[in-house]
């Protein structure tokens, strides 16, 4: 099992992120490392990555080795009148196709379940583009809301058994084979228009939600669009923020806004999320839930480049005196150069200047 070569470097963030979560009112949560596997069963086109790392208990239950936190809150939080506000540093274990090795995943996020109201959504969406300033100067929230395709779809008469597969190359922003596909299934040429306008859209938020209220996007998705407008007002100093449409999350669990975070150096999504009703819902509880992960092991690619390899000052001890000798290099040390000793020139070392030393004396 692969396991990522997590630094010091990386971990100097992981503090930071935590002590911003615990400077809005977050508590710390833990979980244990195994859960039952039927939890990840039950739920598993929720989890990125298709295979999961199962052994049997002692016990006789069939056990896994986490895959995802997000469950894990959900299923051991109880959900009362306030609200439950909780970040995690833990590492979870994925396998992203059955023919790659499993990776150790360290992540760093946060959970909010309850009555969610218009600010804590706005407070966590703000917290997901702050924990990506801490990462880089440079970097995109991109955001999305399900319920305009979604509320698009129902006002369009978009059938049922198509929805996922438009909203896949909604993702792509294939329109051409959108385009076929929604002709194909009745979809009138003013709605493609729209439709493809849509997926294309990618901007700050609040020129999106402009451009958004100027399409004809029907009853049905007013509601969200509506509230990315409260959102734009709200977020409107939180630098960052961009609209999306084109980012694809499972309808069966997320509903409303999903997140994912970009930053300079690394060509993928260093953070993801959104709001998860739905999950909560299928797991038996009556409460709204959002929250997002950032993934900490790809953050060995902004890790400063290792220290050089080879020498400044090779020295080769050719007899050397080794008071005289110890002088001699701790004075080159003292200079900032580095400095090695040896009896002869290792196979392919790489160095500067050669300096051969005997009795006690240099001799270049």
């Amino acid at each position: 099992m692969e396991t990522s070569a997590f630094s010091a470097f990386g971990d100097s963030f992981k503090e930071r992120l935590l002590t911003l979560y615990e400077s809005r009112g977050y508590t710390r949560y833990r979980v244990g490392r195994f859960e039952e596997y039927d939890l990840y069963a039950r739920n598993r086109s929720f989890i990125t990555g298709s295979s999961i790392l199962t052994f049997t208990d002692t016990d006789g239950r069939l056990m896994a080795l986490k895959p995802d936190v997000t469950l894990s809150v959900i299923k051991n939080t109880p959900i009362g009148g306030s609200l439950k506000k909780l970040y995690y540093s833990e590492s979870v274990f994925r396998a992203p196709d059955p023919s790659s090795g499993f990776s150790e995943i360290q992540q760093v996020g946060l959970e909010c379940l309850g009555r969610l109201d218009p600010y804590s959504v706005a407070e966590i969406i703000s917290l997901a583009a702050e924990s990506l300033g801490f990462l880089a100067d440079r970097y995109i929230l991109d955001v999305a809301h399900l319920g305009l395709l979604r509320g698009f779809f129902e006002d369009s008469g978009v059938p049922e058994e198509c929805r996922e597969e438009l909203l896949a190359l909604a993702e792509a922003k294939n329109s051409h084979e959108a385009s076929l596909l929604a002709r194909e299934n009745g979809i009138s040429e003013a709605s493609i228009r729209v439709f493809d306008a849509m997926i294309h859209l990618r901007a700050p938020l609040a020129d999106g939600v402009r451009t958004l209220s100027a399409l004809p996007l029907g009853v049905h998705a007013s509601d969200a669009l509506s509230e990315l407008a409260r959102l734009a007002v709200a977020l409107r100093d939180v630098p960052g923020v961009w609209l999306d449409l084109s980012l694809k999350a499972d309808t069966r669990y997320y509903s409303g806004v999903v997140l994912r975070g970009y930053i300079a150096g690394i060509p993928t999504a260093v953070l993801s999320g959104g709001r998860y009703d739905g999950l909560v819902a299928r797991m038996g509880k009556d409460a709204g839930a959002m929250g997002f992960a950032v993934y900490l092991n790809l953050l060995d690619h902004l890790a400063p480049a290792p220290a050089r390899s080879g020498a400044d000052v090779l020295i080769l001890d050719e007899g050397a005196e080794p008071a005289a000798l110890l002088k001699y290099v701790r004075g080159l040390t003292a200079r900032g150069l580095r400095v090695r000793v040896d009896r002869a020139v290792p196979e392919g070392y790489r160095y500067n200047r050669l300096v051969r030393f005997s009795g006690g004396e240099a001799h270049e």
